[in-house]
Formats: C-alpha cells, structure tokens, sequence
C-alpha cells in the first residue's frame, strides 16, 4: 500500500504555482497515492480538488495580509498536530510559504518535499527566515529551473530541477487551435504590480500603432476598471481582469512578450511564455533568469531588458513586416517547447514520490 500525501499550497489563484501543484497532484492520483490538500478556500487551479482550508485572507493593508500568513501557519501547525495519521508519510508543500507545514513535518518526522518557486520575497527579512526553514528542515527541494537550483538561498543543499507543463486540460486545448488572426497581436499575461512591465506593453503599443496588443492581467476586474481608468490608452490595446480560460488569447495572438523588471523581480520560469509555445508563439523576454532557459536567442524568440523598448519594438516591427522571419520563430518555439513536455514533468515527480 503507497503512504499517502499531504500537499500544502497558500493562496489558490489562477497563477503559475497553483497550476504547477495540481499537475503534481494528478501525477500522484495516477501513481495511486491517496492524497489530502490544505489550501485556501479562494476559487483557482486547486478548486477541483477535495481540500481543508487554511484560513489565509489577503488584505490591501500589507500589515493585515501578514498577520494572517502567520495566524493561518499557527492553525495550521496546530490542526496537524492532531490530525495527521501515521500513513500520510509524505509532506509535499508547494512554494515556500507554508512553512507551518514543513516544520510539523519535521517534527513528526514525515518526508517533506519543498517545491520552491521563488528567487526571493518581500520583505527581505521573512524572505531569509522562509529559505532557512527550507534549507534545514526539508527532506528534499525541488526547483523549477537551473537558474533558481543556484540561488544563494539554496546553497548549501541539493535541489532537483523539474521543469514545469502544462496542464492536460491546457494541452488538449491548445490541439484544437484555428487559423491565426490576420493582424499580428501581442499579448502579454501579468499583474499590475509595477515592476511587471505594464507600463512598457502600454508605451509599445503606443510606438506601433499598426499593430494590436492585448493584456491580460491577473486582477479581479474592479482593480482593472480603475488601473484603465487612470491610464491613456491607445486604439490598438485591449485589457481584461483574470480570466479562467485564456486559450482564446493565445489562440489570436502571434507574439509573447515578458516585461518584468529584473531588477525588481526576477522571473523564476515563466509559465505564459511555455503556455504560448503550445501556440507556436515566439517570444521576448526579460535577459536574466530561470524564463532564459525557454527562449533559444534567434531560435524561438529574443531575451531583450524591458529598458530597451527601441529594441523590443524594431523585432516586432521585423515579425509584421518579414512574415518568413515570424514562420521561422514560430517553428522554433513549436520545437523548444519538446524540452518541457508533460510525460517529463510527470516522470520525475513520479520517481520522486516513490522514491
């Protein structure tokens, strides 16, 4: 009989770590392990699963928002305490967050899998305290690229580098795609947090007014209404709050791009730019980071900082004018994205779990 997992997420969203578990979670299910979910009770990728809440609340006061990350640990370390059985051997927790999780896991001396996501986190000084948790009480960590297995806040340990997929449901979508839009689109997917490069996809829209660009943000659509509202906004730009089905993005899309700041945040994989892969999208992204690792220069795309807008809007001003030179990257990403195919992901975390 296979012991069972426990997975540990924080905040259930429509983002990259909550998507990255339930591939993990259905890899688990299909290995034959019984599993249980702690995680919020807010609508995302987890939603589908059977799942014990964690009482984590988000606030737009910072100092609210941390108080309930540390009270959602303390009950969460409690209620384990007492209800963890003897088979659920395997702690597997998703991000560095829940550190309740790893702790009690420790303590209780079940095998606590940490599967880091993150560079680093504001503030700096909670960001020390979650990475050393991680480094002396986790069984194994497991990275989601090269460039994150060399973070400092990981030196010291050996860490395990599994790509991250797509979902099954995603794949299967992405087969049935029409015929590409007549005018080139680019999209991009991001928050509005500023170092995320909305600014600069609204100023490159502005640049090439031929050409049409979409944003796509992870807001609820109040936040969105009044972000647009303060913003001049060119007749070549559309944004949309979060969506639960952004297939119809990408599937008019031509061109993804990645604005994020490196010198603020530095982009750990890059999910949206694999997710357009599966759209034969080429792509520009920022020049550091684990997101380097899906970009070939000239091959699939072109790693090109947000502060070089010439730059960035001269390659696509290329792409709309020398349709032979997007087919080209266009082959190129439909190639690449064979180095992060699911039946990888799914074989490693496979061996993982039954190690």
């Amino acid at each position: 009989m296979r012991p069972r997992v426990v997975f540990f997420h924080l905040l259930n969203n429509f983002t990259g770590s909550p998507q990255i578990l339930s591939s993990v979670i259905h890899t688990a299910l299909k290995e034959g392990y019984d599993v249980s979910l702690y995680t919020s009770e807010t609508d995302g990728f987890l939603s589908s699963f059977e799942r014990k809440t964690n009482f984590y609340k988000r606030s737009e006061h910072r100092i609210f928002t941390l108080f309930s990350f540390f009270f959602s640990q303390l009950l969460l370390a409690i209620q384990l305490l007492f209800t963890i059985q003897k088979e659920q051997k395997i702690f597997y927790v998703n991000t560095i967050l829940p550190f309740g999780a790893i702790l009690v896991g420790r303590l209780l001396g079940k095998r606590v899998i940490t599967h880091v996501h993150e560079n680093e986190i504001n503030p700096k000084l909670l960001s020390n305290f979650l990475f050393w948790v991680v480094r002396n009480f986790s069984s194994e960590v497991i990275v989601v690229s090269d460039y994150l297995q060399a973070n400092a806040n990981l030196q010291g340990i050996e860490a395990q580098v599994i790509y991250n997929c797509v979902t099954k449901d995603f794949e299967e979508k992405s087969k049935m795609q029409g015929v590409k839009s007549e005018r080139f689109d680019v999209l991009m997917l991001a928050s509005l947090r500023p170092y995320k490069g909305v600014t600069e996809f609204i100023s490159l829209a502005k640049r090439l007014p031929a050409v049409s660009f979409t944003l796509v943000l992870s807001d609820e659509s109040e936040e969105v209404n009044q972000f647009v509202e303060t913003e001049v906004l060119t007749f070549n730009i559309q944004v949309f709050p979060v969506q639960k089905d952004v297939h119809p993005f990408f599937e008019k899309a031509s061109l993804i791009l990645n604005l994020t700041h490196p010198d603020e945040c530095v982009e750990t994989f890059g999910m949206t730019i694999l997710e357009g892969m599966y759209y034969n999208l080429p792509a520009i992204v920022p020049e550091v980071g684990g997101v380097t690792e899906l970009v070939e220069e000239g091959f699939n795309g072109f790693c090109i900082n947000y502060t070089k807008l010439d730059k960035i809007a001269g390659k696509i001003e290329k792409m709309v004018a020398e349709p032979d030179f997007w087919k080209l990257l266009s082959s190129g990403s439909a190639l690449k994205k064979i180095d992060f195919v699911r039946g990888n992901f799914e074989e490693k975390v496979a061996n993982l779990l039954n190690q």
